[in-house]
C-alpha cells in the first residue's frame, strides 16, 4: 500500500475495488456543478465504458448536455477504456497523462479514440 495514512474511507474504497468508480462519481458531480463544463457537453451523445482490469465495470453517459454514471456494461459504448483501477484513478486525478499511458500500453481504448480524447480534455479541466 502506497499511502498508509489514507483514513478509513480511503482504505475502504481501496479494499472494496471501487476507487475508480468513486473517482468517476466525484468527477461527474464536479462537472454538473460547473456551467462552463456543462456547456461543453452540449451536442454530445456519447457513452464511455470503463473496464478496470481489477474492478467492476461502469460507464459515463453524456446526453443532452448532462452527464451520469452507471455501474455495469453498456451495450453500445462510444468507446471503451481499459486499464488497472489505479491507472484509471491516476488518469482521472491528472496524476498520469492519458496519452502517455495509452502509448505505453497501460491504458487501452477501443472505439472512438477522438471522443475519448475530448473526454480526457474535459476531465483535465474539471478540477482546475
Amino acid at each position: 500500500m502506497k499511502n498508509l495514512n489514507m483514513g478509513f474511507f480511503g482504505l475502504y474504497l481501496l479494499m472494496s475495488g471501487r476507487e475508480a468508480y468513486q473517482q468517476a462519481v466525484r468527477i461527474v458531480e464536479a462537472v454538473k456543478s460547473r456551467a462552463d463544463l456543462l456547456k461543453k457537453l452540449e451536442g454530445w451523445e456519447r457513452v464511455f465504458q470503463f473496464k478496470p482490469s481489477d474492478a467492476d465495470p461502469f460507464y459515463i453517459e453524456v446526453s443532452a448536455g448532462s452527464m451520469k454514471i452507471v455501474e455495469g456494461l453498456h451495450p453500445t459504448p462510444t468507446s471503451t477504456i481499459e486499464a488497472s483501477q489505479q491507472d484509471l484513478v491516476s488518469v482521472m486525478k491528472g496524476e498520469l497523462d492519458a496519452v502517455k499511458a495509452f502509448f505505453s500500453g497501460r491504458l487501452k481504448v477501443k472505439g472512438n479514440i477522438f471522443a475519448t480524447q475530448e473526454l480526457n480534455d474535459l476531465l483535465s479541466s474539471t478540477f482546475k
